[in-house]
Formats: C-alpha cells, sequence, structure tokens
C-alpha cells in the first residue's frame, strides 16, 4: 500500500519522557501504519519549552519551536499530541482548546488538566467535530477509558473503584514485602521511575482523585466537583501497619451511584478484605473494576506506571482519532457525598 499512503501531518505539545517514547513509536511502526492502515504519519512541528535541550530521540529533521501557536494554527497539522507534563494545567489547557478551535483531532496525556477541565473539553471536541482521546491519563497501558467510552453506550455503569497510583501501590507493596519505612519504599519508587521528585500529589491523593473524575466521566457521564471529595493520605501509614501478615492496605478509589441520584465517593487507604482481588496489586500495576446494571462486574489489570507503556496507549490514541466518528454524550454535573472507609468493604 506504500505510494498510496494518506499523510497525517502530527504536531507534539511537549516532548518530555512520554513524548519523546511516543515519537519514538511512530517511527518505529512508520512500516506497520502504512502496511496496515495506508496512512503515514508526519511529525511536522514540536513545541517544547527549551530548543536546545539534549533529547532520548532523533529531532534532526523536526522543526522545534518555543511558541505554541506554531503548532495549533500549522494547516499542515491534523492531529496534536499533548504531553506537556511539567507545565501549567493553565498553559495545557489553552494549547489544547486552540488545538480544538483550529480542527485538530487530540490525544491527550496530562490527567490534571482533564480532571478539572475535562467537561469543557470535551465540550469543545463536540462541538468543532474533533476526535479526541485520553486513555494515557488513567490506567497506564490499561484500555479502561476506551472500554468505558463503548460499554456505557448500552449499559448503565452503577459502580467504579480501584487503584490507580502506581506511586502509593509501589510504596505499600514494598512497606509489606520488604519491611521497610515510608521514606525507604519512596526513595526506591523514585529510583525505579515510578514516583516523581515531588511525589505529594500522589501520596496524598489528589493524583487518584484527578484519575477518578475522569473515570466518572466517561462511565456515568457526571462531573463531580474535587472540593466534595477529601482525600486520606497515605502518608500517615507506618511500617507497624504494613508489617502484619494481615491486613493488606492500598490506596482506593470507590464511586457508586445512589438512589438520589448523586455519588458516594471515597479516596484514599482502604484494609482490603481476605478474599480480595486488589491484594493482588503491587509495584506499579493498577487495577480497576466497573460494575454496570447489565453485564455486572468487570475487571482491568495491567502496568499503571512507565513511559513506554504509556507511550503504548497513545499510539493507539493516534491510530484511533484518525479513523474513528466518535461523539461524547453529555456530562452532567452531579453532587458528591464523601465517604469514610469504614462505610464500604474491598
Amino acid at each position: 500500500m506504500k505510494g498510496m499512503s494518506k499523510v497525517i501531518g502530527i504536531g507534539f505539545l511537549g516532548l518530555g519522557i512520554v513524548g519523546s517514547q511516543v515519537l519514538s513509536y511512530i517511527k518505529e511502526n512508520k512500516d506497520y501504519v502504512e502496511e496496515v492502515y495506508g496512512m503515514e504519519f508526519l511529525t511536522k512541528s514540536v513545541y517544547v519549552r527549551d530548543i536546545t535541550k539534549k533529547r532520548d530521540v532523533d529531532t534532526s529533521d523536526i522543526y522545534l519551536t518555543t511558541d505554541v501557536t506554531k503548532i495549533v494554527e500549522n494547516p499542515n497539522v491534523q492531529v496534536c499530541i499533548e504531553c506537556m507534563g511539567g507545565a501549567g494545567m493553565e498553559e495545557t489547557y489553552d494549547a489544547v482548546m486552540g488545538a480544538i478551535h483550529n480542527g485538530k483531532h487530540i490525544v491527550m496525556s496530562s490527567k490534571k488538566c482533564l480532571a478539572v477541565y475535562g467537561t469543557k473539553i470535551i465540550e469543545a471536541a463536540n462541538q468543532y467535530n474533533v476526535q479526541l482521546r485520553f486513555e494515557a491519563s488513567v490506567g497506564g497501558c490499561i484500555p479502561i477509558c476506551r472500554s468505558l467510552m463503548q460499554m456505557s453506550k448500552g449499559d448503565e455503569v452503577t459502580k467504579i473503584y480501584g487503584i490507580v497510583n502506581a506511586t502509593s501501590t509501589y510504596i505499600l507493596s514494598a512497606m509489606e514485602s520488604k519491611k521497610i519505612t515510608f521514606d525507604e519504599a519512596l526513595q526506591q519508587a523514585k529510583e525505579k521511575g515510578f514516583a516523581e521528585n515531588n511525589s505529594s500529589e500522589d501520596i496524598l491523593g489528589f493524583d487518584t482523585l484527578n484519575k477518578m473524575r475522569i473515570l466518572l466521566r466517561l462511565g456515568m457521564k457526571v462531573d463531580v466537583d474535587c472540593n466534595d471529595v477529601n482525600p486520606v493520605s497515605i502518608e500517615n501509614i507506618n511500617d507497624e501497619s504494613t508489617n502484619r501478615e494481615e491486613p493488606i492496605i492500598r490506596q482506593v478509589f470507590y464511586a457508586e451511584k445512589t438512589m438520589q441520584d448523586d455519588i458516594n465517593c471515597f479516596v484514599g487507604p482502604q484494609i482490603l478484605k481476605s478474599d480480595s482481588m486488589l491484594k493482588n496489586v503491587s509495584e506499579n500495576y493498577n487495577m480497576i473494576f466497573v460494575e454496570s446494571k447489565h453485564s455486572g462486574l468487570r475487571a482491568y489489570y495491567g502496568k499503571g506506571a512507565g513511559g513506554r507503556e504509556t507511550a503504548s496507549v497513545m499510539f493507539d490514541d493516534l491510530i484511533d482519532v484518525v479513523q474513528s466518528n466518535y461523539r461524547f454524550e453529555e456530562i452532567k454535573p452531579i453532587g458528591c457525598n464523601c465517604l469514610s472507609g469504614d462505610t464500604f468493604e474491598l
């Protein structure tokens, strides 16, 4: 099919660890994409904050710029891949909306931006008839967003819960298995690349809260105000708690619809039941359960962190946005009741 391939212009918004891995993925799979899909992904330009910075991927044939408008307003770019990472949430939001307003399909990774502005971004994508995907924002390599987008069309999701933060999971499981302190486990997580230098949002539960909000938009079509949920930190869990054979403690999220048409939510450390499947989640793995009215309980499991793993789902999203014509359903604001961990069992 070479010679007949449709050229798709790609623009990157950010080229850090994840962005570099996605660009490498595109380069490595060039022949495969042409052969199977009849397309050629051609990276036209990349927005970065420092052009002179040394990178892990060859950019010698790519236009680098510190002006984001050179990407979002480029008529030769059909898809923008957002990997802005450490950039401010507002800056990310402005760049994404600029791309949407200029008719670009979007593949996103910034979960905090999606958690806060996700409803506005989804509405804009529908309005401007562009495709939006953000699989990399929750669950690492687990295709949970794609599953919820399809599942909830013919079923009513009533409950979503699980473990979605690799940093906290590594810390707690290392404290259990290696009999080490919280600080020692955190340091190991950083050395293995499962934790940022500043891991406060992971430890305090805000990262998990952000991911829960994204999943609720897709699964239940609701927007929960984060001010209604008070995450519980794992920082006060000591080695005495984790040195026992039982119980096993993990940072979890839990959300269920109520008969009053609102949501019961919890984010924080939870003592797991002796027969809980979540007890098997350790190191950098995630596990998410979705319960629906007709299909019952489903489980999703996989690596929740890692540059290569994240890049793989963003590459899948890239193929999806140029082939699909998905339209998001209306998302409604909803009240939330903040639970305590002793009011439910997992």
